[in-house]
């Protein structure tokens, strides 16, 4: 009990000098400064500083009225209009009578057209550009040469150029005998000029032989008909389109409308015409070499340029009497491939 009114004694104490305090706090006197208590100062509440920026009241902004959008109107322009593409129909060939036919572009060496080319045939007288080659080959063109007694063996329809047996003739003259008259009579003269006539048939068939000629094989020098003698339109293309890029000589003799070959000490006159038809029918031809036999038939290789293209055909097989028909139509054929004018009338 004691202890408990000491404790009361101690609060009423401290209650009555902090009432003392307050009272001097409430009622300080004029003319003294006034202190605070520090735990007064400490108790009293400080109104906050707001310290952030004052604020601007911005109005709200006047609405503005949004024009409505101009529609847009999308010109579609029409479909470009393509050009039409025009597909060229396929040139039919033509319809020829005769066995065999070979059509090649002499400026770039390739076949245009062939039709049966392939199969051996009796060429005639085409053999003769084999001849006239070997003969280029072996002698050059200003040999002289006999002519032998063996042309009196010939027979009696041969095509011939006239000569005698006993002339002497240079081979550039003989070869304007071979192209222009396929003169059987030239080409056996230049067969044995300088070599055995055997010799020379072997030659030809080496040449052949060497531009790769598989159905082609010679037993003489002229065309006649005969066991072995044999070739095809296709050989006879290729290898009339290597006398034209390798020979020019000869395809300036082949070329040769007509010729008259004086009169010399060895020899007499020849007057020459050319026997191709074409030469003097066909615009634009400017040879090569004709030919016919019983069993060949009409034979030709013709060669016709025609608005800055060349051409060579032929023709193995055709009728008696029908080659000369037959070939402007594999010609023209060419020339229309090429996208050539029609030949002039």
């Amino acid at each position: 009990m004691g202890r408990l009114f000491l404790r009361l004694a101690i609060v009423l104490i401290a209650t009555g000098t902090l009432g003392s305090a307050l009272a001097s706090a409430a009622a300080p006197q004029a003319g003294h400064p006034t202190t605070v208590p520090a735990l007064a100062a400490v108790m009293v509440p400080v109104q906050a500083v707001d310290r952030r920026p004052e604020r601007f009241l911005v109005p709200p902004p006047t609405p503005s009225v949004t024009p409505a959008p101009t529609p847009t109107i999308r010109v579609v322009a029409p479909a470009a209009t393509r050009a039409a593409v025009v597909v060229p129909r396929p040139i039919p060939p033509p319809v020829i009578d005769a066995q065999e036919v070979a059509l090649v572009n002499l400026d770039s060496g390739r076949f245009l057209w062939q039709s049966n080319a392939r199969a051996a045939w009796a060429p005639a007288s085409l053999t003769k550009i084999f001849t006239a080659m070997v003969a280029a080959d072996l002698m050059g063109m200003n040999t002289m040469v006999t002519v032998p007694a063996t042309i009196a063996q010939l027979p009696p329809d041969s095509t011939v150029m006239g000569l005698t047996a006993g002339e002497r003739v240079n081979v550039r003259d003989l070869l304007y005998g071979v192209f222009l008259r396929s003169g059987n009579d030239a080409a056996e003269a230049l067969a044995s000029a300088v070599t055995a006539r055997s010799t020379f048939i072997a030659d030809m068939n080496a040449k052949a032989a060497r531009l790769g000629l598989r159905a082609t094989h010679f037993a003489n020098p002229t065309g006649l008909d005969a066991a072995g003698h044999y070739s095809s339109a296709y050989d006879l293309a290729v290898a009339a389109t290597y006398l034209e890029s390798h020979y020019p000589a000869l395809v300036g003799i082949a070329a040769t409308p007509a010729i008259t070959i004086p009169t010399t000490a060895t020899h007499k006159t020849f007057t020459l015409v050319n026997i191709d038809k074409l030469m003097h029918t066909y615009p634009g031809v400017y040879g090569l070499k004709t030919g016919w036999t019983e069993a060949a038939l009409g034979c030709l290789i013709t060669t016709s340029s025609r608005g800055g293209h060349r051409v060579l055909a032929v023709v193995l097989g055709a009728p008696n009497g029908t080659a000369y028909a037959e070939m402007p139509k594999v010609l023209d054929y060419g020339f229309e491939l090429l996208g050539v004018l029609p030949r002039p009338s």
